[in-house]
């Protein structure tokens, strides 16, 4: 018994003198617990849709106030637009808007002759479970507008498409978010570990007396890894396209520049992982950390951004893959051009600079140490 009670304490101490594992145990299941429980939900408020009314009746305006007035979308009116079906479907390309209501001109009139009346809905096929949600929210609205005009539901007819993803395959929504979350975690671990094994193992002191400037050193061990990383983007994009049909739409360098903007951007983030990670295994952990579990919850991957609890909302602006995600399920999807995406490389970009600057400063500092 005694023998037992000495492991039984060495082993306590062993896990008192391990603070790291410590945090890891307490405080992930709270971070988890409290990420999805405001994240793990589908009900999405305030859905961006755009209306074109050619009508201008006061049924047609009643119905656009049916639409307005609730939780669920956010109108934007474009009736009164030069182009207004053009523009409309430039921002469901954007992914600006989830959906069209489109009411045609004879649409009052055709309802005060006990014709049938008839509205147009495009729906954003892209994410496959926020347009079967969006779907449902329409017959709702639509079925209690109908009420209202005294039941005139057989005057009434509902024409809906479906955009980008017709038969609403959740593989061709999956997929695409999969090699964003797969990329950025494939390129952060693979620069996370090498300063922090240069570290561990002692070799970073020959390269702190060479004469290589910091940022011949930060670059230098980011170049090759962008091969390594586009390599496996490519394997990965072909496995996608032949094994589970995911069509790609748009064009093939566009996507190429932007997977190559995105690459160097979760590089940069592995790197000034490493320059602040202690040994590998704390950097493998940190890039796991900062790239699996935040790109899958909180990027847009699963759940939709409009779900999320405000303050996670915010959080998802600081995460790659939020952007990276409307680009690669624009491209392949939708088949949108470069320059619907600039927001978003630029984004990446100012990100990629950010945070090899920080590197590099970190680098400059723990050089400064050592001589």
């Amino acid at each position: 018994m005694k023998r037992l009670l000495a492991v039984i304490r060495k082993e306590y101490i062993h896990i008192l003198r391990d603070p790291k594992s410590l945090a890891i145990v307490f405080i992930m299941p709270v971070l988890m617990i409290f990420i999805y429980g405001y994240a793990l939900t589908f009900d999405i408020n305030n859905i961006n849709a755009a209306v074109i009314d050619y009508s201008q009746s006061e049924i047609s305006k009643n119905l656009i106030n049916d639409f307005r007035n609730n939780d669920y979308f956010h109108i934007t009116n474009l009736s009164n637009e030069k182009n207004p079906f053009e523009k409309a479907n430039k921002l469901l390309r954007k992914g600006k808007v989830k959906e069209i209501i489109v009411i045609p001109k004879d649409f009052s009139k055709k309802i005060k002759s006990k014709r049938v009346g008839e509205i147009g809905i495009i729906i954003d096929g892209s994410d496959s479970n926020t347009a079967n949600i969006v779907y449902q929210y329409n017959e709702m609205i639509i079925n209690a507008f109908t009420l209202k005009l005294q039941k005139l539901d057989d005057l009434f007819n509902v024409k809906t498409k479906v955009y980008f993803n017709p038969e609403l395959k959740s593989a061709n929504f999956f997929i695409p978010g999969l090699v964003a979350v797969l990329l950025l975690m494939v390129s952060a671990l693979l620069t996370s570990i090498s300063i922090a094994k240069e570290k561990e193992n002692g070799s970073l002191d020959l390269i702190f007396i060479s004469p290589l400037k910091s940022f011949e050193i930060i670059v230098g061990k980011t170049v090759p890894y962008i091969v390594v990383s586009f390599i496996d983007a490519v394997i990965i994009l072909l496995f996608s396209y032949f094994w589970f049909n995911i069509p790609i739409r748009g064009n093939l360098l566009s996507l190429t520049v932007f997977i190559f903007i995105y690459i160097v951007t979760g590089l940069s983030l592995g790197i000034f992982i490493s320059t602040s990670a202690p040994d590998q295994r704390t950097a493998m952990m940190g890039a796991q950390m900062a790239t699996i579990l935040p790109s899958i919850i909180l990027s847009g991957f699963i759940f939709p951004l409009d779900s999320l609890a405000p303050i996670l909302k915010y959080f998802s602006y600081i995460i790659p893959a939020t952007y990276f995600l409307k680009i690669i399920r624009g491209i392949i999807l939708k088949g949108s051009g470069i320059e619907n995406f600039g927001l978003e490389a630029g984004i990446l970009i100012l990100m990629s600079v950010f945070l090899l600057g920080v590197a590099m400063k970190k680098f400059n500092k723990m050089r400064e140490i050592k001589r």
